[in-house]
């Protein structure tokens, strides 16, 4: 999920406002190349959640009505990516986000999905009653996204059905809902310790840890990415957009144990093709195992 302005990239879908009313929806049409490059900017300029959009492809991102000044200059910078060989942005957009729309839009996308052989994620008024092999991660997220909806979260979810094991120690950058810390700990970690900078991330992660009661196993705190573990790990996911993912690739390796797993997504194809893999290749982390989606790439690197 993509998570507040201080420069981390967390990128599970939306962070919601407590009152949709007092902040703005902005939308930039553009193609998946531009994406990173336009998140960047949205976050930079005080953005508290952005989402990718595939029908038509585009980005949105929220911003408080307080700052609705700098609107000018957001544009602005955005325009400019076409001389850093981008594609260009072909619409900008601002409005008001409503109570009514942010609830009919969160309740249209959000349904029972099964993730893996196992996984069951759902919405709290799904009538779906789960098979008895599934593992039922229940979130309500009122005012937040991150149900597994996007392709990136999709992918995590599935790898992360296939890699933990019991008994390991996982840690989840960018938590977001904390949806794949909960995944985790379901599919049978002792511990996982899950990061997001932005405060009411945690809020609501913590308020979802609760409702899937593994509070025991999972911890969640508001902090610098990398910067907040402490610590080695068996296994760390990262849902985070490319230029977040390769500016960190040299904090992962000492933060695994040997043999350690590194599950990486938010990456379009060209970014994967073109660096992510290079730069954590680049720190000693060896390709195990990669999955595509559309436009979106996840991947396993191990610790040998």
């Amino acid at each position: 999920m993509l998570t507040s302005a201080s420069g981390a990239f967390f990128f599970r879908g939306i962070i919601a406002c407590v009152k949709p009313s007092e902040w703005l929806s902005i939308r930039v049409v553009a193609p998946p190349a531009a994406w990173d490059a336009i998140a960047a900017v949205l976050i930079d300029a005080g953005c508290a959640g952005v989402e990718l959009r595939e029908q038509p492809y585009s980005v949105i991102a929220y911003l408080p009505q307080s700052e609705h000044e700098r609107l000018p200059e957001i544009e602005a910078r955005l325009r400019q990516l076409s001389e850093y060989d981008l594609p260009p942005i072909s619409k900008f957009e601002v409005q008001p986000v409503s109570p009514e729309n942010w609830h009919t839009t969160w309740r249209r996308y959000f349904r029972s999905r099964r993730f893996g052989a196992r996984l069951r994620v759902q919405p709290s008024w799904s009538r779906y009653k789960p098979r008895p092999e599934e593992l039922l991660i229940l979130l309500d997220p009122g005012l937040a996204f991150g149900t597994g909806g996007h392709p990136t979260t999709a992918l995590c979810l599935e790898l992360l059905d296939r890699y933990v094991q019991p008994g390991m120690r996982v840690a989840d950058v960018g938590t977001g809902t904390g949806i794949l810390a909960i995944a985790a700990a379901k599919l049978g970690a002792r511990e996982v310790v899950a990061v997001d900078n932005d405060a009411l991330s945690v809020k609501i992660a913590q308020g979802n840890i609760e409702r899937n009661q593994v509070g025991h196993l999972v911890q969640v705190y508001e902090g610098d990415g990398f910067n907040a573990l402490e610590g080695t790990f068996d296994l760390i996911v990262c849902n985070i957009i490319s230029i977040f993912l390769e500016a960190n690739a040299p904090k992962v390796p000492p933060l695994l144990n040997a043999g350690g797993i590194y599950i990486v997504s938010g990456v379009s194809g060209r970014n994967w093709r073109t660096s992510v893999r290079h730069a954590i290749e680049a720190v000693g982390l060896q390709v195990e195992e990669v999955r595509k989606r559309r436009t979106w790439v996840a991947a396993v690197f191990r610790k040998r």
